[in-house]
């Protein structure tokens, strides 16, 4: 015997290490990779071992043989179809923040009704299985210490248990994440009663029977028992109806729902876990046989159900009896607790929230969390007084059996609710209540047999069956739940069926049947109830949560939608309505937040002006691509939807990347589409755009759209030419229009399609085509002219010359040389002016060099070109310091550099004041010349710095300024590998920078950059 000390503590112990698990899940002390692993959710699953299983599995297979594996089978099959079940369920809970069956059916069902009814029949078919687990437990201790202390370590383990549960369950109900601690502490669970079971089983073969070949020699002198095991299954007394209520059970027990589809575990968890959580469930059926052999040789008198601690402690180990005792305390424990925080989330949501409405209105998430707190006691509360309650006989599992059948009701609705649009709320209420009245007749009645009124003899045969043997023996005893299976899934699906099938569905339940049946995104917006505004959303939730929580909630779900607070677009305002919806249904259920967030359903049309079905069809098609584009359909389209759904984002990517603006325009007025290319133009995002009319684009578009959409809905296509400033840019536009076909009956109009082509590039090569025929224009112009006058002039040099050789006085030979000087320059001007006036390009890469590309030193360069701009008599005079060194060289078209340079000195001086002076330095930097033109003029104003790049854009008031000086120069210096770039204040004056690159060595005297003067 073991010390009732020891075992109080171990129990004392091991919750605290169950809190300690789920405390440092909780604040992250456990690496979150860890404990949102998939294979926590499988053995987070592995809640459905009770201590039915662990204890009362033994004597299952003891009573009904080989039946006891159907329990494990059932599971395995439900994750089979996990494809077809559990991933169906979870993208819906997951879309509509659903966290219980409660809020399934009544999302489903449209009806706060049903979502009473699933929730107080789940407390009351629940109550018969929490009780299971402290009797189990109080049976346990009186195994292993004797009769005399099980009710004080049982009221120990449920006061502990309270407080765990009390303070790990009940999150605040602003807290929607994923309940790590929980899970985590649960998973633990599994796996140590995983452990300890394997342990007791290798012992069992060990101890009792020396190995596996002693086992078979015993086998074989009992082939008779042996043989009897497996006749139940042969003979089907009990194992289909088992495979059927276990198969339900895996999924819709309370506590297997809240760790698959309320706990936040995601598709990938989920998709591992449908091959781990049978594999859990394999190894834990493994050792119940052998157990059960070795019992039956130890203590053949004793009831089966303690031979999982019996048989470690008759073999002197324990050590392994007190392992095995916590194992034992560690499935009832997470049975309990996350059964209870299941129930108290459905209660308190289906049950007292609608009943107490007004008390929400002052600080909703504390009264919510203290309210669920003490649904949690209560639930664990009534467990117990219904174990101190009931009489103690007859096997552990009778009680799990009863509440197996009790949730198997559910199934024929959750089938309907998932794959039959036709289902009403009426034919699912009928037919569960029709259920629950077949099992309470069939299957609870005679499990509780003091109930007056009952026949004695009715009650035996459901509970012993026909003829049943002893039960310590081998045999085939009928089994008590295959009859009221049957006969309350046949009574519950057929009513269901049947009155479903005499009333057709309200409206909201097709549109909520067709987000559960099909692999819809969203609801129709044509039966939307859509706000007018946030304020007035807001003001609705004020009724409920009051205007402190409402204003949170709110502001909450705009965060997440990134949506300003004075949206009034109809397809914003339905995604912000349909948000709220979502938050609030794991704080105040499913029904009960949408009944909040869709108030005042008849204002919502007055406030749009009432759009017509044409109207309502656009929205609809706005608000199912806002969903698909911004990800919100978590779905994975399968078959034809997947192919679609591969079309339009094919389509829309062929869209983005069109060079022309696109502009949809709905029936309504409203924008339902744009490309990437219309928001460049317009300088606005898409979310920005769709959904907004016409009148909100900046200007000059809203006007030129609006006039472009008037025109198309006329019936006049064609395209308009404009000269719109954008963005303090000159920018020329071309609006092409057409008008849309309507998509089906009910729109009278498809709407508008504009097309915005912008032609500002175009026009700037046509003018840039243009400056260089007139560039030839007048290069041929200055070849005639020097032509004509360098004739002449050679004749003056000529005779100047001779005048000065054949003169004999010194005045007439100074006179001459000063004409010959002057006709020198004269000569040098005419070069000049041949020379700028030709064109030429330098070589792309890969291209040979020209004739005229070849080593340049800048300082010629600028020289010439400060030559040049002093020729222009009716500019300003000013003074030009040049500091660049003959050392930087450059390869390059020497023209073309030249003209650079004349463009940037030009600037400058056109700039500046008479007198000015004008620095132009040059140094090398990073293996690149860099030189500065600098002045200290008017400047240009910084909305400017960046347009003055492109061409058309000038800051000069006269006519003089085209606007392609800095366009072309910024060209040419590309062309040589290099950059040019601005700096500039208004009043201060402008550099312009210009780098190219570094023909060769010979720059050390060039490395420092100048100072520059004051």
């Amino acid at each position: 015997m073991i010390d009732v000390g020891v075992l109080l503590f171990a129990t004392v112990a091991w919750l605290a290490v169950l809190a300690a698990i789920a405390l440092a899940a909780q604040r992250e002390r456990i690496p979150r990779a860890i404990a949102r692993h998939p294979l926590v959710l499988a053995l987070s699953l592995g809640v459905y071992a009770s201590s039915w299983t662990y204890y009362g599995g033994v004597g299952f297979a003891q009573r009904h043989g080989l039946v006891f594996l159907a329990v494990y089978l059932g599971p395995t099959l439900a994750c089979i179809a996990t494809p077809l079940l559990w991933s169906r369920v979870l993208r819906i809970t997951r879309e509509q923040r659903l966290s219980s069956l409660a809020d399934l059916f009544a999302f489903r069902f449209q009806s706060p009704a049903a979502g009473a009814v699933v929730a107080a029949f789940s407390v009351v078919a629940s109550v018969p299985y929490v009780a299971q687990q402290f009797r189990a437990t109080e049976q346990s201790v009186r195994v292993l210490s004797g009769p005399g202390h099980e009710e004080a370590v049982g009221a120990v383990f449920w006061a502990l248990l309270t407080l765990f549960t009390a303070f790990f369950g009940a999150r605040p109900a602003a807290e929607q994440g994923r309940e790590d601690g929980l899970a985590a502490a649960v998973a633990f669970e599994s796996a140590a009663k995983l452990a300890v079971l394997a342990a007791v089983g290798l012992v069992a073969v060990l101890g009792v029977f020396g190995g596996a070949g002693g086992l078979a020699g015993w086998l074989g002198e009992h082939a008779a028992e042996v043989e009897a095991l497996g006749r139940p299954v042969r003979e089907d007394s009990g194992w289909t109806s088992m495979l059927v209520i276990s198969f339900a059970a895996a999924f819709l027990l309370p506590r297997q729902w809240h760790m698959a589809f309320a706990s936040g575990a995601g598709d990938r968890a989920l998709a591992k876990a449908a091959w781990a959580f049978p594999l859990f469930l394999l190894a834990l059926n493994l050792p119940v046989l052998p157990v059960l052999w070795a019992g039956t040789r130890l203590a053949p008198a004793e009831p089966a159900d303690s031979y999982v601690l019996l048989v470690p402690q008759l073999l002197g180990q324990g050590w392994l009896a007190l392992a095995a005792f916590i194992g034992g305390i560690s499935a009832a424990s997470a049975m309990v607790m996350v059964t209870a925080v299941a129930l108290a989330s459905a209660s308190a949501t289906h049950l007292l929230l609608p009943l107490a409405r007004r008390t929400l209105r002052r600080n909703v998430y504390a009264r919510v969390l203290w309210l669920r707190r003490g649904l949690l006691i209560v639930m664990l509360a009534g467990g117990w007084l219904f174990h101190r309650a009931q009489p103690h006989r007859g096997l552990l599992v009778e009680s799990g059996i009863v509440s197996f059948v009790a949730f198997a009701q559910f199934l024929p609705g959750l089938l309907a609710a998932l794959f039959w649009e036709r289902a009403t709320r009426a034919g699912f209420l009928a037919g569960l209540l029709a259920g629950i009245g077949t099992w309470t007749a069939t299957c609870l009645a005679p499990f509780l047999p003091e109930l007056s009124g009952l026949d004695p003899g009715w009650a035996d045969l459901l509970r012993e069956g026909a003829g049943q043997a002893d039960p310590t023996a081998y045999a085939a005893a009928m089994d008590t739940w295959s009859l009221p299976t049957f006969v309350s899934l046949a009574v519950n699906g057929a009513t269901l069926g049947l009155v479903s099938l005499l009333r057709p569905p309200a409206e909201e339940e097709r549109e909520a049947a067709r987000l559960c049946t099909r692999r819809e995104i969203g609801p129709s917006v044509e039966r939307a109830t859509v706000a007018s505004s946030v304020s007035a959303l807001e003001e609705r939730l004020a009724r409920l949560l009051g205007r402190e929580a409402a204003a949170l909630e709110v502001t909450r779900a705009r965060i997440e939608l990134d949506i300003p607070r004075d949206e009034t677009r109809p397809t914003e305002l339905h995604a912000l309505q349909e948000r709220l919806h979502r938050n609030l249904s794991p704080l105040v259920g499913p029904v009960l937040a949408r009944t909040v967030a869709e108030a005042d359903a008849q204002a919502a049309p007055a406030a749009f002006g009432g759009r017509a079905a044409s109207g309502a069809l656009t929205e609809e098609l706005r608000w199912l691509e806002r969903r698909l584009a911004r990800g919100e359909a978590t779905t994975t389209f399968v078959g034809a939807a997947k192919e679609l759904d591969l079309l339009r984002r094919w389509l829309r990517s062929v869209l983005a990347q069109l060079p022309l603006g696109v502009c949809a325009v709905g029936s309504d007025g409203a924008i339902s589409l744009v490309n990437r290319r219309l928001e460049a133009l317009v300088g606005a995002e898409e979310r920005d755009l769709v959904g907004a009319p016409l009148d909100r684009l900046p200007a000059p578009f809203a006007e030129l759209f609006a006039r472009a959409a008037r025109a198309a809905s006329a019936g006049e296509a064609g395209a308009d030419e404009i000269e719109a400033h954008v963005a303090g840019r000159a920018r020329s536009l071309r609006v092409h229009r057409a008008a849309l076909d309507p998509l089906d009956a009910r729109a009278a109009s498809g709407g508008v399609v504009l097309l915005v082509e912008d032609r500002t590039e175009q026009r700037a090569l046509e003018a840039q085509l243009a400056h260089r025929d007139r560039l030839a224009q007048l290069g041929r112009l200055a070849a005639g002219v020097a032509h004509e006058v360098g004739n002449p002039l050679t004749g003056i040099a000529c005779l100047a010359q001779n005048l000065r050789a054949e003169s004999d006085s010194d005045e007439i030979r100074a006179r001459a040389g000063l004409i010959l000087g002057e006709a020198a320059r004269i000569e040098a001007i005419l070069r000049s002016l041949l020379d700028h006036s030709r064109t030429g390009a330098v070589p792309k890469p890969g291209e040979g060099a020209r004739a005229r590309v070849g080593r340049v030193a800048l300082a010629e360069v600028v020289a010439e070109a400060v030559r040049l701009i002093r020729l222009d008599r009716a500019a300003p005079h000013v003074r030009v310091d040049q500091a660049c060194p003959e050392s930087l060289v450059v390869i390059g078209d020497r023209r073309e550099l030249v003209q650079v340079f004349v463009n940037l000195l030009a600037n400058a001086r056109d700039a500046s004041e008479a007198g000015a002076l004008i620095a132009v330095r040059g140094w090398i930097e990073a293996g690149q010349i860099v030189v500065e033109v600098e002045d200290h003029g008017s400047g240009i104003p910084e909305e400017l710095l960046a347009a003055v790049l492109e061409p058309f854009v000038t800051t000069k008031r006269d006519p003089s300024g085209t606007g392609l000086g800095l366009p072309l120069s910024r060209s040419i210096v590309e062309d040589h590998g290099g950059t040019l770039t601005l700096r500039s204040a208004v009043g201060r004056g402008t550099t312009v920078v210009v780098r190219l690159p570094l023909a060769g060595a010979g720059a050390g005297e060039a490395r420092r950059r100048p100072e520059a003067e004051p």
